[in-house]
This record gives structure tokens, C-alpha cells and sequence, in this order.
């Protein structure tokens, strides 16, 4: 009996798995002397990528290069009218996203391709969940992707999870820029998503996304959570519930706020309810606080929940009222999240390093926390909820804004203030 032959793909696909893993350590202990020797965040990455790189690259036999398919870097954009021309090789891991992606970006490899880059376009980079789309429930399901039905037609929760004007939205930015899609979710679940609400379309031409991040792509964050040195002081209360947030100057209903909580000191992050302006105040739950008592004491939560809220009642300020005679709900806040989206994951690639950097890249999310790695490049947008799907209007200011700086030299230092004069 002849013996099997061995199989000749899963050698290259093990070593070039391999090579991500060893990239990526590297990559790590670079950035965490950069980090000790006082280096900032985004540059600290940067230079651990080209160190990592230069070292691998040094390393590198002429055969393992050639195991190793790249994509093709586009041409200065100071020196060609023409856009970049790339050619992607299929990688073994672009199977398993099926037919969508068009290949792997990144230095490991967690950047999903969907399209071409074109010269002189800036760069703009949206959240999914609660930005463009809700995933919350809707007619008893939830939406974390959308569901057909038998007939193959998406049920019609489809348009009024989408923020109103998406499509229109887009359409009009993608004449100024370059759009990703970045989400703190698995790839698969991003990818079908994109999918089902239009937005990877092959065969609409209004508008093309150029690649698609997930939460592989994600860094945890670094900073700390309780209140910096020079801070206003704040008086402790132990074994507390609830307590009271004010509404900053430039907020809006939907929009998230970072506040301190009472019983640490650390942050939290609470949406500010609908009605409220500026000064207001409305009760929130402290991280954590309600589960706790109710654990120690054998408490029932809705209980608790309800006495809370017959004790905090509406703020007298805050234009809240009870409905029926009830007593208004409290909201619940969080602590900040692990994980933020660094620029610099894209800067950092040698395909798009030309074409984009901190002077003409914005991301917009409507989670604050999300985007602490670049707070200069960053918009806050405000929750969407479909509930408010006939009265939503921040897409169009959203536009609006993304227009009048599109033809700056170089994007403003903060976008804190972005509604300011739409």
C-alpha cells in the first residue's frame, strides 16, 4: 500500500499562523517599553509595529517571505492622479468570511478587506451598535443580526432599527470619504449584519465600505478609572445605591456621559434620558450596587428596584414626570469599558499609512469610553434606540458636519463641539 501523501497546504497555513502569533508578542513587548520609557499611546504603537516588522523582516528566510502573502502598498498619493491599484491575495483565513472579504490587513491579520482605497479621500470609521443600527429588542426579538423570513425577506424591524437617512448618509459622505466599519462584535456577526442591511451590496454603486474591523482589532485600556489627582474632591458614600448625575454644558438627550461615582470615586458612563438640558439631574443605580445588596440580604431585584425608585422619585429639575402615578425608572450606569478602538491599528499598516493619519481621520461612536485612545479624532454621536426612529435627526447634522471639514488642510484638533453652528 502506497502511504499517504502529507498534506501541502496545512504546513504554510500552520508557520504563517505561527508568524501572527510571534508578530504579535513582539509587537507587545516593543509597546510596553516604548510605554515605560513615556512614550504616547498611538506613537508607542507605531514604532512597536516597525520595530516588530524590522526584526521579523531581518529574520526572514527568502522562502518564508514568499509563504506569507501581503497586500500590495498603493503609490504616494503626492505623486499619482490614478487610484492605487492592489492586488490581495487570498489568504487561508479569508475563507471562513466568506466571499466579502477580499483579504486580511494588519499586523495580525484583523483587518477584514471589502474594497479599494482612493487617493485623496479622508478617512471615516463608524460604530455599528447604537450608532448606525439598533440591536435592542424589537416586536419581541432581539437584532443582533436581522431575521428573513421564509421567503427570503427581512422582517420590518429592518428599517426602523437603521438610524434614519442611513443609506442617504452615506451615499453623501462616501463623495469626501474613505469608509470602515469598526465594532466591538465578532466578524462574522458584523460582516452578515452589513449584509442584511444593504451595506455590502455588491451590486449598489452609491457608496463602497473599504474594510470592516471587529473587536480583535481592539486594545484594553491602560488609563486608569478613578479620579485623577486635581480633581474636584468628592465626599464618599459607602454602601450607596444610587445617586444623582447632572446633565453637562453641550449634552444632549441620547448622548453618553462619563460622571464619578459616589461610592468609589471611579467612572461611570450613563446616557442622559429624553427631555433634560443642560443643569438638569436625574437618579442613576451605581455599578454593581443593586446585585450586591441583593446577594447579601436575599432581596428580590424588581423590590428593591422599586423602592429605589419611589424613594429617588423625578428630580424636581430634571422635566421628568411619573407616568401613571409610578414613580420614574432609574437608569443604570456602567463602568468604563475594557477595550478601545485605536487609530493607530490603521495608521500603523504600511498599505494605508499613505493615505491616512490623525489630520484627516475621524471615527464616530456614540460610546465616549470606547474612543479614549484618540480622543482628537473622535465623535460622539447619540444613542439611537428605534423607538426614536421618527424623531432622530443626527445623521443629517452628522453629514452636515463631515462636510464642512472635509476640506480643511487638516481636521480640527477636537470634535467635542461638533454641533456647535449646524
Amino acid at each position: 500500500m502506497m502511504p499517504e501523501s502529507p498534506n501541502t497546504t496545512d504546513a504554510p497555513n500552520k508557520r504563517a499562523a505561527s508568524s501572527v502569533v510571534v508578530l504579535k508578542q513582539r509587537v507587545h513587548e516593543h509597546f510596553q517599553k516604548l510605554m515605560q520609557s513615556g512614550c504616547d499611546p498611538n506613537e508607542a504603537a507605531v514604532q512597536a509595529l516597525a520595530l516588530a516588522r524590522a526584526e521579523l523582516a531581518g529574520e526572514a528566510t527568502a522562502s518564508q517571505k514568499e509563504e506569507f502573502p501581503t497586500v500590495s502598498s498603493p503609490p504616494a498619493a503626492s505623486t499619482s492622479l490614478t487610484p492605487p491599484t492592489w492586488h490581495i491575495e487570498k489568504t487561508a483565513n479569508c475563507s471562513k468570511y466568506g466571499p466579502l472579504c477580499l483579504g486580511l490587513m494588519g499586523p495580525f491579520q484583523s483587518i477584514c478587506v471589502v474594497g479599494e482605497p482612493r487617493l485623496h479621500k479622508k478617512l471615516l470609521i463608524l460604530d455599528i451598535d447604537h450608532t448606525i443600527y439598533d440591536p435592542s429588542e424589537y416586536g419581541g426579538s432581539k437584532g443582533s443580526t436581522v431575521k428573513s423570513n421564509n421567503s427570503g425577506f427581512y422582517d420590518e424591524s429592518t428599517v426602523a432599527r437603521c438610524r434614519p437617512g442611513l443609506h442617504e448618509f452615506l451615499t453623501e459622505v462616501y463623495k469626501l470619504y474613505d469608509i470602515m466599519v469598526w465594532s466591538a462584535s465578532d466578524m462574522l456577526r458584523i460582516l452578515t449584519l452589513l449584509q442584511q442591511l444593504g451595506m455590502l451590496d455588491a451590486g449598489h454603486s452609491d457608496y463602497k465600505l473599504l474594510a470592516v474591523l471587529d473587536r480583535d482589532s481592539m486594545s484594553e485600556f491602560s488609563g486608569s478609572s478613578k479620579a485623577e489627582d486635581g480633581d474636584a474632591k468628592m465626599d464618599l458614600v459607602d454602601g450607596a445605591l444610587a445617586q444623582t448625575v447632572t446633565v453637562p454644558e453641550g449634552a444632549i438627550p441620547g448622548q453618553l456621559i462619563e460622571a464619578r461615582s459616589i461610592a468609589d470615586g471611579s467612572a461611570i458612563f450613563v446616557s442622559i434620558p429624553p427631555g433634560l438640558k443642560p443643569g438638569d439631574t436625574f437618579p442613576v443605580t451605581i455599578p454593581g450596587a443593586i446585585s450586591s445588596i441583593v446577594g447579601e440580604c436575599d432581596i428580590d431585584v424588581s423590590e428593591l428596584q422599586l423602592a429605589l425608585q419611589m424613594s429617588m422619585g423625578p428630580s424636581a429639575d430634571s422635566g421628568c414626570e411619573a407616568i401613571e402615578g409610578n414613580a420614574a425608572p432609574i437608569q443604570n450606569s456602567r463602568r468604563r469599558l475594557r477595550n478601545v478602538k485605536p487609530l493607530s491599528l490603521i495608521w500603523a499598516c504600511c498599505e494605508f499609512s499613505p493615505l491616512y493619519s490623525e489630520k484627516n481621520t475621524v471615527i464616530v461612536d456614540d460610546a465616549v469610553d470606547v474612543c479614549g485612545a484618540n480622543p482628537h479624532n473622535s465623535i460622539q454621536c447619540a444613542r439611537y434606540y428605534w423607538r426614536d426612529h421618527d424623531t432622530d435627526s443626527e445623521l443629517p447634522r452628522l453629514g452636515r458636519y463631515l462636510a464642512s471639514i472635509a476640506n480643511l488642510p487638516s481636521f480640527p484638533e477636537s470634535h467635542k463641539c461638533w454641533r456647535d453652528g449646524l
